[in-house]
């Protein structure tokens, strides 16, 4: 028997999305190595499910669903029938360098008991444009394949996943064009739209989590944010585009941090 096969370890995939049925076709054809791919749908009206049922997905119909993919990967993190689960948006494509990369490191990675998640390098783009700077454009890395056993996976917008704890991450190394490409929003009313709704519910995420602000952390953060993500994340790199992205970052820092403020004195009050 071939040793290459012996040392394959077999990988499912989680993907979850909602009206992106061109960009989900892209995604999942990066996904082609994987075992089996179990497909979340968010009550979709595109042709989505028609996509994920024509390239071998298991497809799971979602009619009421959170605000962000973490809702679902909770629930479905339980379905998968292998130990190593990748877990992708539909805006997201594997590039064949790292998709090899992938399989052919993992085996060696496994052997660590250790290692209960890996990070790889994510590329975001803005519309047509590959970012060079801000905190989202930024020598970014995200955690992408998963040890079911060692990660855990609450619906908590942003802040729901995470390794348990004792268990470490690996970080594959950027080389070359090794990278997750996510091509993260098409124009700017597309990145607004979605990022209100994630404002929704993250104040109190973020208070479930355990986070708390004073009103003097409210106050240096409204000064910080801008110079973090224009500054320190290089986002005038980016011109018009970093100017924006750095001046929205200030204000949605802004707006999530109030919200957490209120909640935790709202929450005093009524203790009292």
């Amino acid at each position: 028997m071939n040793s290459e096969v012996e040392k394959k370890i077999n990988i499912s995939a989680i993907v979850v999305g909602r009206n992106e049925a061109e960009k989900l076709r892209i995604c999942l054809a990066t996904l082609y190595f994987c075992d089996e791919i179990l497909y979340a749908d968010l009550d979709s009206v595109d042709d989505s499910i028609a996509v994920a049922s024509e390239l071998n997905c298991k497809v799971f119909h979602y009619t009421t669903f959170g605000p962000s993919c973490e809702y679902a990967q909770s629930d479905l993190i339980h379905k998968v029938k292998n130990d190593w689960v990748i877990m992708l948006d539909p805006d997201e494509a594997l590039t064949e360098e790292l998709q090899q990369q992938i399989v052919r490191e993992l085996p060696s990675i496994a052997k660590d008991p250790n290692i209960g998640d890996v990070y790889v390098p994510w590329q975001f783009y803005f519309g047509n444009t590959r970012l060079k700077g801000t905190v989202w454009g930024y020598e970014k890395y995200k955690g992408i394949l998963v040890h079911k056993g060692k990660y855990e996976i609450k619906p908590v917008t942003h802040y729901g996943r995470k390794l348990k704890d004792g268990f470490t991450s690996y970080q594959i190394a950027k080389q070359g064009n090794n990278v997750l490409d996510h091509f993260w929003m098409d124009n700017m009313t597309s990145f607004i739209k979605k990022h209100k709704k994630y404002l929704k519910d993250e104040g109190q995420d973020r208070y479930n989590m355990g986070q708390r602000i004073t009103i003097l952390g409210v106050v240096y953060n409204f000064f910080y944010q801008f110079f973090r993500c224009y500054v320190l994340a290089k986002g005038y790199k980016d011109g018009l585009t970093g100017l924006f992205l750095s001046l929205f970052w200030n204000w949605y820092s802004f707006v999530s941090n109030i919200s957490l403020y209120r909640i935790a004195i709202k929450l005093r009050k009524n203790e009292n």
